[in-house]
């Protein structure tokens, strides 16, 4: 009785996912998604499904099958329905964390940890012929085939410099605005950051209007981005060791000390995904903030990152007026 419970409860499991998957995934996942239409909202009607079928039919499958399914619904979240897609690195160290979660639930007591291992004990002593066949051929040939990977002589990066600072296209819209990058100024910056260098703006944010948006900037950082670029703005984040390459250093002088803000509100706005071709394929692991944070917060954010390391964007009227200069000469 209890294997055909366990067999029931793995039918439902493969067709119910398969079905979300390939039938119910693209409906809830659509160019503009809604409050209901949207992928988290997806991902909870499976899990409620996955959860509904075993209390309705009161299938109650053994610990090691619920282990299992707890862990794949996991991977199947970071892998499939988490949007933007992380990097595997990232992805990887996620799932160590999910495991280790599954792993204290299985073993919360020994009887659950009993129960969790019997399936296994079986499998090696031999009670599992069948299953234990499969295994003892299945593992030497894994592991033969990922030495296999491993070893096989892999193809030279490409002898091409990767463009750091690539060029930026002539517009870009962000939340269905177009922008004209060349003239284009963060409108929040309203006047010289060097009259607030020696002062702390979130003592002086409600005094001066210039401090209040660097204050609501650097809230927005703290809150979403020092996780990789770092709290001192460095590029150490606690996360940013996974990713290859690593988070941009602002405090360097070769990053947002030679660039204008507009060629900053389009690397924010758009991230990795939005880079062209000369900056693959070693390219950003940003996200896309468009989709995270609103236009305003995204200059607030930039106008931040110059408060706080000192340095002035580069203007275009500088640059004409040294252009107009050198053919004066």
């Amino acid at each position: 009785m209890n294997n055909n419970k366990t067999l029931t409860s793995v039918i439902l499991l493969l067709v119910g996912c398969g079905v979300f998957h390939y039938l119910i995934f693209p409906i809830f996942t659509p160019k503009e998604p809604g409050w209901f239409l949207n992928r988290y909202v997806y991902f909870l009607l499976m899990v409620a499904y996955i959860i509904g079928y075993n209390i309705i039919l009161n299938l109650k499958p053994p610990m090691f099958f619920k282990a299992t399914t707890v862990w794949g619904v996991g991977y199947y979240f970071y892998d499939a329905v988490l949007h933007p897609h992380i990097p595997w690195t990232l992805r990887i160290t996620y799932m160590m964390l999910w495991s280790i979660g599954t792993f204290l639930y299985i073993t919360q007591d020994p009887v659950t940890f009993k129960e969790f291992r019997k399936p296994i004990v079986k499998t090696i002593v031999g009670d599992y012929r069948m299953a234990r066949i499969v295994v003892f051929i299945a593992l030497p040939v894994l592991v033969g085939f990922a030495t296999y990977q491993s070893l096989l002589p892999k193809f030279e990066e490409p002898v091409e410099l990767r463009t750091v600072h690539p060029a930026p296209p002539a517009t870009t819209k962000v939340h269905g605005k177009s922008y004209t990058l060349e003239g284009l100024q963060n409108p929040f910056r309203i006047d010289e950051q060097d009259k607030y260098k020696d002062s702390f703006p979130f003592l002086d944010a409600d005094k001066q209007e210039y401090v209040k948006y660097i204050t609501e900037g650097g809230t927005i950082f703290f809150q979403n981005c020092h996780y990789c670029h770092g709290d001192q703005l460095n590029g150490l984040g606690m996360f940013s060791h996974v990713f290859n390459p690593t988070p941009a250093n602002f405090v360097d002088p070769g990053t947002i000390a030679m660039l204008r803000e507009s060629f900053l509100f389009w690397r924010v706005a758009k991230g990795g995904p939005g880079l062209p071709n000369e900056s693959t394929p070693w390219s950003s692991a940003m996200p896309p903030w468009e989709e995270h944070l609103k236009t305003e917060e995204i200059w607030k954010v930039i106008l931040f990152e110059y408060w706080y390391t000192g340095w002035h964007p580069r203007t275009f009227d500088e640059e004409s007026s040294s252009g107009s200069e050198k053919k004066k000469e």
